[in-house]
C-alpha cells in the first residue's frame, strides 16, 4: 500500500464524506458502522437493513452515488459490491445492480481488484445484466490494463475478455 492511499484512508477515517444526497450518506454511515462484521450480516439484521438502504435508490441517487465514488473508503466499495451478490439482495431490489457492480469495478481504484473481478461474471449473470457496448469497452480496457500492471493473471484476463466478448455477442443478437 503506497503513502497516499493510506493517507488518504487515514484522512476518510478522521474526517467522513459528508454526501449531499440522505440515502447515499445513510448508505455510507450504515456500511463505515458495520464494516467489521459484514460476513455475518443476516436478514433478520443488517442485511435487511441494507436492503431497506438500496431498496429506495432512485436513478438520480445512483448518478449522485457514482459522481462522489471517489469520496468512498475502497473498502467500503468491496462491502457493497460483495452484498449486491446475496440472493436477499437480489429478490428484494428491483434494478439492475450487475450493471452497477460492473461501474464500481470501473471506477475502483487499481490496489486489490481481486475480489471485484473474480466476481464480475456472477454479478452480471446473477442480474442478467443488459450492459451497453461504451462500458463493455471500458470493462475490456480496466481489464487489460489490470493483466499489464500485473495485478491480474493472465488467465484471469482471458477469462474475463472471453465473457466480456460474449455479453458483447448477446446484443448483436
Amino acid at each position: 500500500m503506497n503513502i497516499q492511499l493510506l493517507r488518504k484512508n487515514f484522512y476518510k477515517t478522521l474526517f467522513p464524506p459528508n454526501f449531499g444526497n440522505k440515502k447515499i450518506q445513510s448508505l455510507y454511515n450504515f456500511v463505515s458502522q458495520n464494516d467489521n462484521d459484514t460476513e455475518y450480516w443476516t436478514v433478520e439484521g443488517q442485511l435487511n437493513e441494507f436492503i431497506g438502504i438500496i431498496k429506495s435508490f432512485e436513478e438520480s441517487d445512483i448518478q449522485y452515488f457514482f459522481e462522489r465514488i471517489g469520496l468512498w473508503n475502497s473498502y467500503y466499495l468491496v462491502i457493497i459490491s460483495d452484498k449486491f451478490l446475496d440472493s436477499h439482495v437480489k429478490a428484494n431490489v428491483n434494478y439492475d445492480l450487475g450493471k452497477i457492480y460492473a461501474k464500481i469495478f470501473l471506477l475502483y481504484e487499481d490496489a486489490d481488484p481481486y475480489f471485484l473481478i473474480d466476481n464480475l461474471e456472477i454479478a452480471v449473470t446473477m442480474y442478467d445484466s443488459k450492459i451497453d457496448i461504451a462500458t463493455l469497452i471500458d470493462l475490456i480496457s480496466k481489464i487489460e490494463m489490470l493483466q499489464h500492471k500485473k495485478l491480474i493473471t493472465r488467465q484471469q484476463r482471458n477469462y474475463n475478455i472471453q465473457f466480456i466478448n460474449s455479453l458483447n455477442d448477446e446484443l448483436s443478437d
